[in-house]
């Protein structure tokens, strides 16, 4: 086991802790407040987008909830306004933990988290009026995103303040990845809009920008931010250092270093150079790398303590959450393959893909965070602990129905398409049945998000604390205790 003091968990004392979170409270109970109602406002949208994907007749009269309008605002909605505040609540937090000062310039995120959601709001709603770019994650027209921008430059004022202003001592694991992450994102976004949106570049240039924008969207925002959080989390839950430096180290570098270029595997036999699609599935195969490193890391430095994810609802999210992040990018690897995209690059695989890492990473990932940091910023705790399990149960069902669906029905799709006497009709038939398994994954989602809303509407409304705190499961005797720090 290491003993590099990067690796050690956060050893402030308990008065210190409480003064930060004292400070840091309500900007990141905002910004999860706001997370949250988008996270049930896309997740209504995407049940019915995956509805009107099977039976397109449905409210075929109403034109601003038309499938191509409630699929893009589904999915803005999720990006910007559930995934990315969710991330900067997350981020805000381990920031002030981990640099060990309390919050400064409390009315900057304040005024950051109002502003972004006013810029959610007026894209969203333009997305269903009918004004979208129709672009991957970049949905939202070119007068919304300008609002954005501005209120992530409050963020990244705050952040830098704090941590010039952080106290001496080792950078941690989970600082690497905040940081990556919150200068990834304007970097990513800005340019982003800069060449698609606000003054767009010529055509063939288009594809390869936009999907190297929402691969590194995911690699290089949701990742680390989602990586900090379980670095952080799983070493506090069960009072152990993270097992190895040297891993966390490759599963950092090479993370940064092939994230941002698998977005062109994506675009194998289109009109760009073969040199850049062959980055592509190169990045695609390398990100295996970082997937072994992590899982490896974090499998090691929970070896012989895995009893607390049992009970602990902020560990079991977690823990299912690295699972998917693996899978997604082994299942990445696969696809880029030439002779495996020819037959999936056209199919549902896709929308599985985009599913299992959103949602089964990121999602999961958040959610564990938020059922760590929330009690801590409150003093309270969670109200109701077969809510906790209801939420778990259904979000792990809805993921494995709609994933695992969509994943399968693409796999029959995409090999049909193949065969010559197999109409795109009939290759549609044939997935027809996968996808009625993906709406009932995208209802039990929903369900589990209207779960995590009652949860997180309790702990903010209730009068006093709970003695004990809500657990998935009754602990043993001999188990180990979380780490209420």
């Amino acid at each position: 086991m290491t003993t590099d003091p990067s690796s050690q968990p956060d050893t402030l004392n308990a008065a210190a802790r409480a003064q930060i979170d004292a400070s840091i409270g309500g900007p990141v109970l905002l910004f999860f407040g706001t997370a949250i109602f988008w996270l049930l406002f896309g997740s209504a949208l995407e049940v019915l987008s995956a509805i009107k994907l099977v039976w397109p007749g449905l409210l075929d009269g109403i034109s601003f909830l038309s499938y191509g309008r409630t699929t893009q605002a589904a999915t803005a909605s999720l990006a910007y306004g559930w995934a990315t505040p969710a991330a900067i609540g997350i981020g805000l937090w381990l920031t002030a933990r981990l640099c060990r000062v309390p919050l400064q310039h409390h009315k900057l995120l304040v005024s950051a988290g109002l502003i972004w959601n006013a810029g959610v709001m007026v894209g969203a709603c333009s997305i269903l009026a009918g004004n979208s770019t129709s672009l991957p994650l970049l949905g939202f027209p070119a007068y919304s995103t300008p609002i954005l921008v501005l209120a992530y430059a409050f963020i990244a004022i705050w952040a830098i303040i704090t941590f010039h202003q952080r106290k001496p001592g080792p950078l941690f694991v989970s600082q690497w990845f905040l940081v990556a992450g919150f200068l990834c994102f304007p970097w990513l976004f800005t340019t982003a809009n800069a060449l698609l949106v606000w003054n767009p570049v010529a055509a063939p240039a288009q594809a390869p920008v936009a999907f190297w924008f929402a691969n590194g969207f995911f690699n290089l925002w949701l990742v680390p931010i989602g990586l900090a959080a379980a670095f952080y989390i799983i070493p506090k839950g069960i009072d152990r250092p993270i097992n190895s430096h040297h891993l966390s180290l490759l599963g950092f570098w090479t993370l940064i270093l092939f994230g941002a270029w698998t977005g062109t595997s994506q675009l194998i036999g289109g009109p760009l150079p073969a040199w850049l699609v062959s980055v592509g599935v190169v990045a695609s195969v390398m990100m295996l790398i970082p997937a072994a490193a992590i899982l490896v890391n974090l499998h090691l430095t929970l070896s012989g303590h895995y009893a607390p994810v049992g009970w602990s609802p902020a560990l079991r999210f977690i823990v299912v959450g690295i699972c998917s992040l693996a899978t997604f990018w082994i299942t990445s690897a696969l696809m880029a393959f030439p002779s495996v995209n020819a037959a999936t690059n056209f199919s549902d695989i896709n929308r599985a893909l985009l599913l299992l890492g959103h949602y089964g990473f990121f999602a999961m990932t958040a959610f564990g965070s938020i059922y760590y940091i929330v009690p801590r910023l409150t003093g309270k705790e969670w109200q109701c602990s077969t809510l906790i399990v209801w939420h778990f149960w259904l979000s792990a069902v809805g993921l494995l129905l709609g994933a695992g669906g969509l994943l399968l029905g693409g796999l029959i799709q995409g090999f049909a398409l193949q065969e010559v006497i197999v109409t795109f009709r009939s290759s549609l038939e044939f997935a027809r049945p996968f996808r009625v398994l993906a709406i009932v994954g995208s209802i039990l989602t929903f369900a589990a998000a209207l779960s995590f809303a009652a949860l997180f509407a309790g702990i903010l409304l209730a009068g006093r604390s709970r003695k004990s705190p809500a657990l998935l499961a009754a602990r043993e005797e001999n188990s180990q205790e979380p780490v209420a720090v």
